[in-house]
């Protein structure tokens, strides 16, 4: 009833009855049209330093952060805070930070 589909010989093995299937590879996956961006590739480097230095302004208040950070919504520095947060840099971001005010608060007792 159908006509018979012809399928060319493209690597066809007549022993096994097999076509070749593609070997899966981390540069495969990772370049995939399929997958999705993770939250912090979609963020350039200028907009995490933005977010930083504004996270160190006004701390958790984020329709004040997203303020600075024009190009990204309120939900999406939220999502992206969490999940910064959990990253090596943000232990850094913190460390710098927390010097920062212990310098500062020495300097307020010095006067």
């Amino acid at each position: 009833m159908f006509p018979g589909t012809f399928l060319a010989p493209f690597g066809y093995d007549p022993a096994s009855g097999q076509y070749p299937i593609e070997q899966v590879t981390a540069l495969g996956i990772l370049t995939s049209p399929l997958r999705r961006p993770t939250v912090v590739e979609k963020w350039s480097p200028y907009e995490i330093a933005t977010f930083e230095a504004s996270l160190t302004l006004f701390g958790k208040q984020f329709h004040q952060v997203q303020k600075f950070v024009r190009t990204k919504s309120t939900k999406e520095i939220i999502e992206f805070f969490y999940v910064w947060k959990k990253t090596g840099h943000y232990k850094v971001w913190k460390r710098q930070f927390k010097l920062h005010q212990d310098l500062d608060k020495d300097d307020t007792d010095e006067d």
